[in-house]
């Protein structure tokens, strides 16, 4: 099906090595796992295809090895195993369902047409993507559960332990049915990620006006700015929520809707939103579904001050909890989209320039040349 999106002789067999390359620095096993099917859970353990497994005995991750019939590789060898394919079909098939192809020319990765989907299929890919997701939050409110239990009888409960306690029992339901649920219980249950997400962001009617500010919490005590601190903080936090509300609503299993960063960057700016999504990356950065494009642009990026002494990190608040890999796409679409509104914002600048401004006058030694 795919597979005509990527022809053979696109690529010199001398060239195969960095087809094989590219494809790894890509693509991890767990991408391509979730991307043909196969669930893998909150352990990154899944039930082996390759043998008769009615317990999962297969660790999956940027490689694979099952603990049963001894099966281990990377993700190319997992594709051929799984589709009966030669190494260097496995490749040019995850090219093409990952939409990459090899230019054989430029020996550089490039988009390739896309294809239909079936909606089942649509279906199973989002289910593979908000388990993974439901995973990290999970963990997440349990160390929410731990760190911020109440010590004593009388103290007031932290808002994280009371999302905690709330929460975790909804996250696991929602775990169960999209590992084991019919497709008509995992659909539900992606609705309903997508109306919580939506719920969660404040109304994005109108432009936020706050400023991003850059300085820490002492810094703007001792400068009386502490409510624009506070406001600040709370406006990267609203744009953290209002990124993955987009990515939930526009991601459709398979790809992003091109105009999924636009909504965001009209309400939030593109100065805000490249501070969120470049904190998110920074914090990240061990994590190889980011290409390193986008971690080279996020260590660029201005971030607000830390306190030295700090126990935490402020950009842990409003760091994205999307999918990484899916994150990446929206990252590469909000920084096209920002630099096509800088040169759209530059054209009208100069549009604007009075007509009759008279030209600089260049003298030297009192004569006009």
């Amino acid at each position: 099906m795919t597979m005509a999106a990527v022809r053979k002789d696109d690529m010199p067999a001398s060239g195969d090595w960095k087809l094989y390359q590219m494809i790894k620095d890509n693509v991890t096993t767990l991408d391509a796992a979730g991307r043909y099917g196969i669930a893998v859970n909150r352990r990154g353990m899944c039930r082996c295809p390759f043998h008769k497994d009615k317990n999962p005995s297969m660790k999956i991750d940027k490689r694979f090895h099952c603990f049963g019939c001894q099966a281990d590789g990377d993700v190319i060898s997992f594709t051929s195993r799984l589709f009966g394919l030669t190494r260097k079909g496995a490749a040019l098939k995850l090219a093409a369902d990952f939409d990459l192809r090899i230019d054989s020319r430029r020996l550089r990765i490039v988009p390739t047409p896309h294809l239909p989907i079936s909606e089942e299929e649509k279906i199973e890919r989002c289910a593979a993507h908000y388990f993974r997701e439901l995973c990290n939050y999970r963990l997440l409110l349990v160390n929410w559960r731990e760190v911020y239990a109440p010590q004593n009888p009388g103290d007031i409960f932290d808002p994280r332990f009371v999302e905690a306690m709330h929460m975790l029992p909804v996250v696991e339901n929602e775990l169960d049915i999209l590992w084991s649920g019919d497709l008509q219980s995992k659909k539900a249950v992606i609705d309903e990620i997508r109306q919580r997400k939506e719920k969660e962001v404040i109304s994005m009617d109108g432009t936020v006006t706050v400023p991003v500010y850059y300085q820490d919490g002492s810094y703007a005590r001792d400068h009386k700015e502490l409510e624009l601190f506070r406001s600040s903080h709370m406006e990267n936090i609203n744009c953290k929520k209002a990124i993955e509300a987009a990515i939930a609503r526009d991601f459709d299993g398979i790809r992003l809707r091109k105009t999924a960063a636009d909504e965001v960057l009209d309400t939030y700016g593109a100065e805000r939103v490249s501070l969120v999504l470049a904190a998110t990356v920074q914090t990240k950065s061990w994590d190889g579904r980011f290409s390193q494009q986008n971690k080279d642009w996020a260590f660029s990026v201005r971030m607000p001050d830390n306190r030295p002494d700090m126990d935490y990190d402020r950009r842990d608040a409003y760091a994205v909890t999307s999918h990484p890999a899916v994150l990446d796409g929206f990252i590469n679409l909000a920084r096209r989209e920002i630099q096509e509104r800088s040169k759209v914002s530059v054209r009208d600048a100069l549009s604007h320039t009075p007509a009759n401004t008279p030209k600089p006058s260049l003298k030297k030694d009192g004569i006009e040349r």
